[in-house]
């Protein structure tokens, strides 16, 4: 009897250390069963994240609990599952409920600018978009305004960012600490970008550049932050500074406004690590050796 009472507590102990997150790759409906006849409980949308109560699926939906903790079951199809991690070293970061508060406090609404280059307007503030969603995400990318002051969040905190609600964050001032990865990369091949009214030319375009943790990493484990043609002008920003950071142990710091871009959302675990942005940045720094922070803008 007591080695069966072992046994029951270990496998509770495994149980607990398993993790799998999910993302919503579509709005999709939380079921008591998993049924398309049983009772909707919630609806659930295009970002959201939930947790795998089990990884084993039941008539092609999986079992779930909303961040809430609501447990339901969504149909497998419409999730972006990311991969599984054990034991404590790899669970995710809790955000504190003050950092989410404070951020939620920090929010600036954004009054996104037109694009002007030799003194002609090339794209309006609002770029081409002709979906409301799509607007209102290309407005939170086209401001240029400059925070006074920023909130420091670890790369894991603004990785682990909760997709629920998250218009109640976007539009924070943050900065980050990280590491270039992978490349610079300008978004200079067709189609382009609705932001930037689908232009291609290098002083038309973002730059999009890979965030990590660790140096050398790749993109899937980026959280992706962007200069803009809006913002660039204000700076001596120079990508060829850039580049020089690319793929080395020099750590950067980061500062700008956060936003959730949810046209990504299905590339979580393979492009990119997060939805989560820095977008627009407004402050690129290095580390001076010294514990201390040189900014590039000088």
């Amino acid at each position: 009897m007591r080695q069966t009472g072992i046994a029951f507590i270990a496998f509770l102990i495994a149980a607990s250390s398993w993790c799998q997150d999910a993302t919503l790759r579509r709005g999709s409906n939380l079921r008591k069963a998993p049924d398309t006849a049983s009772v909707i409980l919630e609806n659930l949308k295009t970002g959201d994240s939930v947790a795998l109560i089990t990884n084993r699926k039941r008539l092609g939906y999986y079992h779930v609990r909303t961040q809430d903790g609501k447990p339901g079951w969504v149909w497998a199809k419409n999730l972006n599952i990311a991969a599984p991690t054990g034991g404590s070293a790899n669970l995710s970061v809790a955000v504190p409920v003050g950092l989410l508060a404070e951020l939620a406090a920090a929010r600036v609404g954004p009054v996104p600018q037109a694009l002007i280059i030799n003194g002609h307007t090339v794209c309006g503030a609002k770029g081409d978009a002709t979906q409301k969603k799509f607007q209102d995400l290309d407005s939170e990318k086209n401001r240029t305004d400059i925070p006074d002051s920023y909130i420091t969040l670890s790369w894991d905190q603004l990785k682990g960012l909760p997709a629920g609600n998250h218009a109640k964050y976007e539009g924070a001032p943050v900065q980050v600490e990280g590491f270039l990865s992978s490349r610079i990369k300008q978004e200079t091949g067709a189609p382009g970008e609705s932001t930037n009214c689908h232009l291609l030319q290098p002083n038309e375009t973002d730059w999009h550049m890979y965030l990590t943790n660790q140096a050398h990493q790749t993109i899937a484990n980026a959280i992706i932050v962007e200069t803009t043609p809006r913002t660039r002008p204000l700076h001596h920003w120079q990508k060829s500074q850039l580049d020089h950071l690319v793929n080395t142990s020099t750590k950067v710091r980061i500062s700008g406004w956060l936003m959730y871009d949810f046209q990504h959302v299905g590339e979580i675990g393979s492009h990119r690590a997060s939805v989560w942005e820095v977008h627009p940045i407004t402050r690129i720094e290095v580390a001076d050796g010294n514990g201390g922070w040189k900014d590039i803008d000088q």
